[in-house]
Protein backbone atom coordinates (compact mmCIF):
# COMPACT_ATOMS: atom_id res chain seq x y z
CA UNK A 1 0.00 0.00 0.00
CA UNK A 2 1.51 3.48 -0.95
CA UNK A 3 0.34 6.04 0.09
CA UNK A 4 -0.11 8.59 -3.30
CA UNK A 5 -0.45 11.82 -1.77
CA UNK A 6 2.23 11.41 1.22
CA UNK A 7 4.33 9.06 -0.73
CA UNK A 8 5.00 7.06 2.06
CA UNK A 9 4.89 2.98 2.06
CA UNK A 10 4.22 0.67 4.96
CA UNK A 11 8.09 0.16 5.08
CA UNK A 12 8.48 3.74 6.09
CA UNK A 13 5.28 3.81 8.28
CA UNK A 14 6.98 0.83 10.39
CA UNK A 15 10.30 2.64 10.51
CA UNK A 16 8.45 5.81 11.69
CA UNK A 17 6.73 3.92 14.19
CA UNK A 18 10.48 2.65 15.18
CA UNK A 19 11.45 6.06 15.67
CA UNK A 20 8.45 6.66 17.99
CA UNK A 21 10.03 4.40 21.34
CA UNK A 22 13.42 6.26 20.14
CA UNK A 23 13.61 9.26 22.90
CA UNK A 24 15.90 10.92 21.28
CA UNK A 25 13.93 12.30 18.26
CA UNK A 26 11.70 14.17 20.82
CA UNK A 27 12.66 17.56 19.83
CA UNK A 28 11.40 20.33 18.36
CA UNK A 29 13.30 20.56 14.59
CA UNK A 30 14.60 17.62 15.03
CA UNK A 31 15.39 16.08 11.20
CA UNK A 32 14.20 11.79 10.63
CA UNK A 33 15.22 10.54 7.46
CA UNK A 34 12.97 7.97 6.35
CA UNK A 35 14.14 6.76 2.86
CA UNK A 36 14.89 9.70 0.09
CA UNK A 37 12.64 11.82 2.45
CA UNK A 38 13.16 14.16 5.37
CA UNK A 39 10.70 14.42 8.16
CA UNK A 40 10.62 17.20 10.76
CA UNK A 41 9.60 16.69 14.33
CA UNK A 42 6.77 19.37 14.25
CA UNK A 43 5.35 18.62 18.22
CA UNK A 44 5.53 15.88 20.41
CA UNK A 45 3.25 14.50 23.56
CA UNK A 46 4.99 13.12 26.73
CA UNK A 47 2.72 11.37 29.22
CA UNK A 48 5.17 9.85 31.24
CA UNK A 49 4.77 5.49 31.36
CA UNK A 50 1.54 5.93 29.44
CA UNK A 51 2.23 7.44 25.92
CA UNK A 52 4.30 9.11 23.76
CA UNK A 53 3.41 10.70 20.61
CA UNK A 54 5.92 12.24 17.88
CA UNK A 55 3.93 14.66 15.11
CA UNK A 56 6.34 15.02 12.17
CA UNK A 57 6.17 17.17 8.95
CA UNK A 58 7.42 16.75 5.35
CA UNK A 59 8.61 19.35 3.24
CA UNK A 60 6.09 21.52 1.78
CA UNK A 61 3.35 19.72 2.68
CA UNK A 62 0.38 20.68 5.01
CA UNK A 63 0.05 16.74 6.56
CA UNK A 64 1.10 15.66 9.42
CA UNK A 65 2.43 11.97 10.54
CA UNK A 66 1.83 10.94 14.42
CA UNK A 67 3.68 8.20 15.63
CA UNK A 68 2.65 6.97 18.99
CA UNK A 69 4.76 5.06 21.07
CA UNK A 70 3.06 3.26 24.65
CA UNK A 71 6.03 1.98 26.93
CA UNK A 72 5.70 -1.95 27.67
CA UNK A 73 4.83 -3.12 31.14
CA UNK A 74 7.27 -3.46 34.04
CA UNK A 75 9.43 -6.16 33.09
CA UNK A 76 10.12 -9.27 35.31
CA UNK A 77 10.88 -13.35 34.99
CA UNK A 78 8.50 -15.31 36.03
CA UNK A 79 9.52 -18.38 38.34
CA UNK A 80 6.65 -19.11 40.86
CA UNK A 81 3.10 -18.68 41.16
CA UNK A 82 3.81 -15.68 42.82
CA UNK A 83 5.09 -13.99 40.10
CA UNK A 84 2.39 -14.58 38.11
CA UNK A 85 0.34 -13.03 40.44
CA UNK A 86 2.70 -9.90 40.58
CA UNK A 87 3.08 -9.58 37.20
CA UNK A 88 -0.50 -10.12 36.42
CA UNK A 89 -1.52 -7.24 38.84
CA UNK A 90 1.35 -4.97 37.68
CA UNK A 91 0.18 -5.76 34.04
CA UNK A 92 -3.83 -4.63 34.49
CA UNK A 93 -2.99 -1.50 36.08
CA UNK A 94 -1.35 -0.55 32.49
CA UNK A 95 -3.66 0.39 29.59
CA UNK A 96 -3.21 -3.35 28.22
CA UNK A 97 -6.04 -4.10 30.63
CA UNK A 98 -8.64 -2.50 28.56
CA UNK A 99 -7.70 -5.35 25.20
CA UNK A 100 -7.02 -8.01 28.08
CA UNK A 101 -10.16 -7.21 30.08
CA UNK A 102 -11.95 -6.11 26.91
CA UNK A 103 -13.38 -3.30 29.00
CA UNK A 104 -15.21 -0.32 27.48
CA UNK A 105 -13.30 2.68 26.53
CA UNK A 106 -15.96 5.14 27.63
CA UNK A 107 -16.91 7.30 30.58
CA UNK A 108 -12.79 7.15 31.75
CA UNK A 109 -10.31 9.94 30.52
CA UNK A 110 -6.98 8.96 31.68
CA UNK A 111 -6.36 5.93 29.55
CA UNK A 112 -3.78 6.31 26.19
CA UNK A 113 -6.66 6.00 24.16
CA UNK A 114 -8.41 9.18 24.99
CA UNK A 115 -5.09 11.15 25.64
CA UNK A 116 -4.49 9.76 22.22
CA UNK A 117 -7.46 11.01 21.19
CA UNK A 118 -7.45 14.18 23.05
CA UNK A 119 -3.65 15.71 21.37
CA UNK A 120 -5.10 14.79 17.58
CA UNK A 121 -7.95 17.51 18.69
CA UNK A 122 -5.01 19.71 19.47
CA UNK A 123 -3.06 19.20 16.76
CA UNK A 124 -6.66 19.35 14.22
CA UNK A 125 -7.34 22.44 16.49
CA UNK A 126 -3.93 24.52 15.52
CA UNK A 127 -3.89 23.30 11.71
CA UNK A 128 -7.83 22.75 10.55
CA UNK A 129 -7.63 21.86 7.13
CA UNK A 130 -4.70 19.55 7.11
CA UNK A 131 -4.46 16.22 6.98
CA UNK A 132 -3.40 13.45 9.42
CA UNK A 133 -2.04 10.11 9.12
CA UNK A 134 -1.30 7.69 12.25
CA UNK A 135 1.12 4.94 12.66
CA UNK A 136 2.41 2.74 15.84
CA UNK A 137 3.14 -0.51 17.06
CA UNK A 138 1.28 -3.01 19.79
CA UNK A 139 -0.48 -0.74 22.29
CA UNK A 140 -0.21 2.74 20.50
CA UNK A 141 -1.45 0.77 17.65
CA UNK A 142 -5.09 -0.07 19.23
CA UNK A 143 -4.63 3.92 20.08
CA UNK A 144 -4.28 4.67 16.47
CA UNK A 145 -7.11 2.31 15.71
CA UNK A 146 -8.93 3.70 18.15
CA UNK A 147 -8.46 7.52 17.22
CA UNK A 148 -9.04 6.77 13.49
CA UNK A 149 -13.05 5.59 14.89
CA UNK A 150 -12.97 8.97 16.75
CA UNK A 151 -11.41 11.61 14.11
CA UNK A 152 -12.55 12.17 10.76
CA UNK A 153 -9.43 14.07 10.36
CA UNK A 154 -7.14 11.02 10.56
CA UNK A 155 -7.25 10.21 6.44
CA UNK A 156 -5.39 6.81 7.51
CA UNK A 157 -3.85 4.73 10.08
CA UNK A 158 -1.31 2.05 9.74
CA UNK A 159 -0.55 -0.53 12.51
CA UNK A 160 1.68 -2.88 13.63
CA UNK A 161 0.88 -5.92 15.96
CA UNK A 162 -1.84 -4.11 17.39
CA UNK A 163 -4.23 -5.83 19.98
CA UNK A 164 -7.79 -6.18 18.62
CA UNK A 165 -9.96 -3.11 20.57
CA UNK A 166 -13.43 -3.90 19.23
CA UNK A 167 -14.80 -4.85 22.28
CA UNK A 168 -13.55 -1.93 23.85
CA UNK A 169 -15.47 0.69 21.47
CA UNK A 170 -19.05 1.53 21.96
CA UNK A 171 -21.94 -0.09 19.49
CA UNK A 172 -22.54 2.91 17.47
CA UNK A 173 -18.73 2.61 16.78
CA UNK A 174 -19.06 -1.05 16.30
CA UNK A 175 -21.69 -0.82 14.21
CA UNK A 176 -19.76 1.77 11.54
CA UNK A 177 -17.37 -0.96 11.30
CA UNK A 178 -19.53 -3.27 9.79
CA UNK A 179 -20.45 -1.36 7.64
CA UNK A 180 -16.83 -0.96 6.11
CA UNK A 181 -16.35 2.19 7.23
CA UNK A 182 -12.82 2.37 8.24
CA UNK A 183 -11.64 -0.53 6.01
CA UNK A 184 -10.39 3.07 3.64
CA UNK A 185 -8.79 4.62 6.57
CA UNK A 186 -6.72 2.02 9.03
CA UNK A 187 -5.07 -0.68 8.25
CA UNK A 188 -3.46 -3.53 11.05
CA UNK A 189 -0.56 -5.48 9.87
CA UNK A 190 -0.50 -8.78 12.26
CA UNK A 191 2.63 -10.95 12.32
CA UNK A 192 1.05 -14.62 12.99
CA UNK A 193 3.19 -15.46 15.56
CA UNK A 194 3.19 -12.16 17.43
CA UNK A 195 0.86 -13.21 21.13
CA UNK A 196 -0.23 -9.59 21.63
CA UNK A 197 -1.29 -8.66 18.01
CA UNK A 198 -3.31 -11.73 18.29
CA UNK A 199 -5.23 -10.72 21.28
CA UNK A 200 -9.33 -10.75 20.36
CA UNK A 201 -8.42 -11.66 17.03
CA UNK A 202 -11.24 -13.81 16.86
CA UNK A 203 -13.89 -10.57 17.13
CA UNK A 204 -14.34 -8.85 14.10
CA UNK A 205 -11.62 -6.20 12.87
CA UNK A 206 -11.98 -2.71 13.10
CA UNK A 207 -10.94 -2.07 9.40
CA UNK A 208 -8.99 -3.95 7.38
CA UNK A 209 -6.59 -7.02 9.40
CA UNK A 210 -3.48 -8.28 7.48
CA UNK A 211 -1.52 -10.99 8.10
CA UNK A 212 2.24 -10.90 7.23
CA UNK A 213 5.00 -13.13 6.30
CA UNK A 214 6.40 -14.62 9.48
CA UNK A 215 10.19 -14.09 9.90
CA UNK A 216 12.34 -17.05 9.15
CA UNK A 217 13.55 -17.80 12.57
CA UNK A 218 11.08 -17.46 15.33
CA UNK A 219 12.64 -16.56 18.74
CA UNK A 220 10.87 -17.92 22.01
CA UNK A 221 9.74 -16.18 24.50
CA UNK A 222 10.61 -16.51 28.44
CA UNK A 223 9.97 -19.46 29.65
CA UNK A 224 10.35 -20.41 33.30
CA UNK A 225 12.67 -22.93 34.48
CA UNK A 226 10.63 -24.74 37.22
CA UNK A 227 6.84 -24.54 35.47
CA UNK A 228 5.78 -26.04 32.38
CA UNK A 229 3.37 -23.46 29.73
CA UNK A 230 0.60 -25.38 31.13
CA UNK A 231 1.22 -25.04 34.73
CA UNK A 232 1.74 -21.43 34.53
CA UNK A 233 -1.43 -21.02 32.47
CA UNK A 234 -3.45 -22.14 35.58
CA UNK A 235 -1.11 -19.94 37.61
CA UNK A 236 -2.20 -17.04 35.00
CA UNK A 237 -6.14 -17.76 35.21
CA UNK A 238 -6.39 -18.38 38.93
CA UNK A 239 -4.69 -14.69 39.52
CA UNK A 240 -7.16 -13.01 37.11
CA UNK A 241 -9.93 -15.20 39.22
CA UNK A 242 -8.69 -13.54 42.46
CA UNK A 243 -9.13 -10.10 41.01
CA UNK A 244 -12.68 -11.16 39.94
CA UNK A 245 -11.93 -10.96 35.99
CA UNK A 246 -13.57 -12.64 33.34
CA UNK A 247 -10.50 -14.83 31.71
CA UNK A 248 -10.33 -13.72 28.20
CA UNK A 249 -9.49 -17.07 25.85
CA UNK A 250 -6.84 -15.48 23.46
CA UNK A 251 -4.79 -14.22 26.34
CA UNK A 252 -2.58 -17.39 27.26
CA UNK A 253 0.77 -17.34 28.86
CA UNK A 254 2.22 -16.95 25.31
CA UNK A 255 1.03 -13.27 25.28
CA UNK A 256 1.46 -12.98 28.82
CA UNK A 257 4.99 -13.84 28.81
CA UNK A 258 5.89 -11.81 26.30
CA UNK A 259 4.39 -8.65 27.49
CA UNK A 260 6.53 -9.24 31.11
CA UNK A 261 9.40 -10.39 29.29
CA UNK A 262 9.25 -7.53 26.59
CA UNK A 263 9.83 -9.93 23.79
CA UNK A 264 7.28 -8.87 21.43
CA UNK A 265 8.57 -9.80 18.08
CA UNK A 266 8.36 -6.72 17.09
CA UNK A 267 11.13 -6.67 13.96
CA UNK A 268 10.11 -9.75 12.24
CA UNK A 269 8.38 -7.67 8.95
CA UNK A 270 9.21 -8.33 5.18
CA UNK A 271 8.51 -5.79 2.51
CA UNK A 272 8.62 -6.29 -1.62
CA UNK A 273 10.34 -3.81 -3.09
CA UNK A 274 7.82 -1.11 -3.43
CA UNK A 275 8.31 -0.71 0.30
CA UNK A 276 4.49 -2.44 0.46
CA UNK A 277 4.50 -5.59 3.21
CA UNK A 278 4.41 -9.15 2.39
CA UNK A 279 1.26 -10.68 2.57
CA UNK A 280 0.04 -14.15 4.45
CA UNK A 281 -2.00 -15.43 1.58
CA UNK A 282 0.31 -14.43 -1.32
CA UNK A 283 2.70 -16.96 0.21
CA UNK A 284 0.54 -19.51 1.46
CA UNK A 285 -0.69 -20.35 -2.16
CA UNK A 286 1.24 -22.93 -3.79
CA UNK A 287 3.50 -23.73 -0.21
CA UNK A 288 1.41 -26.77 1.32
CA UNK A 289 4.55 -27.37 3.51
CA UNK A 290 4.93 -23.68 4.56
CA UNK A 291 0.95 -23.50 5.36
CA UNK A 292 0.60 -26.60 7.17
CA UNK A 293 3.78 -25.81 9.42
CA UNK A 294 2.10 -22.29 10.31
CA UNK A 295 -0.94 -24.08 11.14
CA UNK A 296 0.57 -26.64 13.51
CA UNK A 297 2.68 -23.58 15.45
CA UNK A 298 -0.24 -21.78 16.07
CA UNK A 299 -2.27 -24.73 17.13
CA UNK A 300 1.04 -25.82 19.41
CA UNK A 301 1.65 -22.07 20.23
CA UNK A 302 -1.83 -20.92 21.82
CA UNK A 303 -4.07 -21.64 24.01
CA UNK A 304 -7.16 -19.98 21.69
CA UNK A 305 -7.14 -21.13 18.19
CA UNK A 306 -7.08 -17.95 16.39
CA UNK A 307 -10.09 -18.10 14.16
CA UNK A 308 -9.42 -15.21 12.18
CA UNK A 309 -6.04 -16.35 10.75
CA UNK A 310 -6.81 -19.85 10.43
CA UNK A 311 -9.70 -18.81 8.26
CA UNK A 312 -6.67 -17.56 5.62
CA UNK A 313 -4.87 -20.31 6.38
CA UNK A 314 -7.15 -23.88 6.06
CA UNK A 315 -8.51 -22.99 2.72
CA UNK A 316 -4.88 -23.06 1.23
CA UNK A 317 -3.96 -26.03 2.82
CA UNK A 318 -6.41 -27.81 1.19
CA UNK A 319 -5.94 -26.77 -2.14
CA UNK A 320 -2.29 -26.57 -1.83
CA UNK A 321 -2.58 -30.36 -0.57
CA UNK A 322 -4.56 -31.32 -4.26
CA UNK A 323 -1.58 -29.45 -5.99
CA UNK A 324 1.20 -31.82 -4.75
CA UNK A 325 -1.69 -35.04 -5.27
CA UNK A 326 -1.38 -34.04 -8.35
CA UNK A 327 2.23 -33.59 -9.04
CA UNK A 328 2.97 -36.96 -7.51
CA UNK A 329 0.41 -38.29 -10.00
CA UNK A 330 2.04 -36.70 -13.14
CA UNK A 331 5.15 -37.48 -11.54
CA UNK A 332 6.47 -40.42 -9.15
CA UNK A 333 2.90 -42.64 -10.57
CA UNK A 334 4.54 -42.45 -14.10
CA UNK A 335 8.04 -43.15 -12.96
CA UNK A 336 6.57 -46.52 -12.13
CA UNK A 337 4.86 -46.80 -15.23
CA UNK A 338 8.51 -46.21 -17.33
CA UNK A 339 9.46 -48.77 -15.25
CA UNK A 340 6.74 -51.36 -15.57
CA UNK A 341 7.48 -50.89 -19.15
CA UNK A 342 10.98 -51.20 -19.13
CA UNK A 343 10.78 -54.87 -18.06
CA UNK A 344 9.50 -56.45 -21.35
CA UNK A 345 12.71 -54.55 -22.78
CA UNK A 346 14.58 -56.57 -19.28
CA UNK A 347 13.09 -60.09 -19.77
CA UNK A 348 13.99 -59.77 -24.02
CA UNK A 349 17.41 -59.43 -22.99
CA UNK A 350 17.70 -62.60 -20.17
CA UNK A 351 15.57 -64.76 -22.50
CA UNK A 352 18.46 -63.74 -25.13
CA UNK A 353 21.43 -64.30 -22.82
CA UNK A 354 19.59 -68.33 -21.90
CA UNK A 355 19.31 -68.85 -25.38
CA UNK A 356 23.16 -67.93 -25.81
CA UNK A 357 24.28 -70.02 -23.03
CA UNK A 358 22.05 -72.69 -24.72
CA UNK A 359 23.74 -72.46 -27.76
CA UNK A 360 27.08 -72.24 -26.11
CA UNK A 361 26.74 -75.68 -24.64
CA UNK A 362 24.97 -77.14 -28.03
CA UNK A 363 28.04 -75.78 -29.90
CA UNK A 364 30.83 -78.00 -27.78
CA UNK A 365 28.20 -80.85 -28.18
CA UNK A 366 27.75 -81.26 -24.60
CA UNK A 367 23.49 -80.94 -25.18
CA UNK A 368 23.41 -85.02 -24.66
CA UNK A 369 25.28 -84.72 -21.52
CA UNK A 370 22.74 -82.33 -19.96
CA UNK A 371 21.01 -82.86 -16.85
CA UNK A 372 18.69 -81.50 -14.44
CA UNK A 373 21.47 -79.99 -12.54
CA UNK A 374 23.50 -78.54 -15.20
CA UNK A 375 19.87 -76.88 -16.31
CA UNK A 376 19.86 -75.51 -12.07
CA UNK A 377 22.83 -74.70 -12.47
CA UNK A 378 22.52 -72.50 -15.38
CA UNK A 379 19.33 -70.54 -14.12
CA UNK A 380 21.00 -69.60 -11.17
CA UNK A 381 24.09 -68.15 -13.22
CA UNK A 382 21.65 -66.40 -15.41
CA UNK A 383 20.36 -64.72 -12.22
CA UNK A 384 23.43 -64.04 -10.62
CA UNK A 385 24.61 -62.22 -13.76
CA UNK A 386 21.33 -59.91 -13.73
CA UNK A 387 21.18 -56.93 -11.95
CA UNK A 388 16.90 -58.15 -11.83
CA UNK A 389 14.98 -61.17 -12.21
CA UNK A 390 14.81 -62.79 -15.72
CA UNK A 391 11.68 -64.94 -14.86
CA UNK A 392 8.67 -63.19 -14.28
CA UNK A 393 4.69 -63.54 -14.48
CA UNK A 394 3.57 -61.59 -17.55
CA UNK A 395 0.20 -62.01 -16.00
CA UNK A 396 1.58 -60.50 -12.47
CA UNK A 397 2.88 -57.63 -14.33
CA UNK A 398 -0.42 -57.13 -16.58
CA UNK A 399 -2.31 -56.93 -13.15
CA UNK A 400 0.12 -54.96 -11.43
CA UNK A 401 -0.40 -51.97 -14.70
CA UNK A 402 -4.16 -52.31 -14.35
CA UNK A 403 -3.96 -51.65 -10.58
CA UNK A 404 -1.84 -48.66 -10.86
CA UNK A 405 -3.79 -47.29 -13.85
CA UNK A 406 -7.06 -47.75 -11.48
CA UNK A 407 -4.92 -46.32 -8.67
CA UNK A 408 -3.82 -43.14 -10.79
CA UNK A 409 -7.60 -42.46 -11.77
CA UNK A 410 -8.45 -42.91 -8.03
CA UNK A 411 -6.03 -40.34 -7.00
CA UNK A 412 -6.95 -37.99 -10.01
CA UNK A 413 -10.80 -38.11 -9.08
CA UNK A 414 -9.69 -37.36 -5.21
CA UNK A 415 -7.19 -34.61 -6.25
CA UNK A 416 -9.91 -33.12 -8.06
CA UNK A 417 -12.47 -33.57 -5.40
CA UNK A 418 -9.68 -31.61 -2.74
CA UNK A 419 -9.48 -28.86 -5.30
CA UNK A 420 -13.20 -28.70 -5.43
CA UNK A 421 -13.46 -28.80 -1.94
CA UNK A 422 -10.91 -26.38 -1.10
CA UNK A 423 -12.18 -24.15 -3.61
CA UNK A 424 -15.81 -23.83 -1.95
CA UNK A 425 -13.63 -23.54 1.62
CA UNK A 426 -11.92 -20.41 -0.17
CA UNK A 427 -15.34 -18.97 -1.41
CA UNK A 428 -17.14 -18.96 1.89
CA UNK A 429 -14.23 -18.28 3.60
CA UNK A 430 -13.53 -14.74 1.99
CA UNK A 431 -17.24 -14.01 2.95
CA UNK A 432 -16.66 -14.88 6.64
CA UNK A 433 -13.19 -12.72 6.53
CA UNK A 434 -14.91 -9.75 4.71
CA UNK A 435 -17.75 -9.87 7.74
CA UNK A 436 -14.67 -10.15 10.20
CA UNK A 437 -12.38 -7.22 8.34
CA UNK A 438 -9.80 -9.61 7.49
CA UNK A 439 -8.09 -8.93 4.13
Amino acid sequence: MVNRKDRLTDKDYKIISDHAGNADNYQQHHKIEIGQQTLTVHDFLKIDHKLYGLTMQQEHSDEFIVAFHCPLPMQMTVSSPEDVQTAAHSLLKTDYAYPIERKSLAGNQDHAFFKGKEYIEQVCQKHPNAAIYLTGQTLAGAVCAYIATEQPAVKKAITFDSPNIWSSLSPSIQQKALQGKYTHVLTEYIQPTHYVGLLNRQDHGVGQVKYTVPPREQGSVQESIKYKQREIDTFLKSAFASMNIEWNESFDTNAFLALVSGDLKVNGYAFHSNGAARILDEQLDHNTSFTTMLLQEIHSGRAYAQSGLEIIIKSHLLKNSSYDLQSIIEHEVQTVFEKIDGIDESVKDAIHHVKQELKGLVGFGHYDLLSHSDVEALLEEVRMEQQHSSFYSHEKQLNALYTLRDYEQELSTLSRHMYTMGDDYAKADRRLAMQMGIR
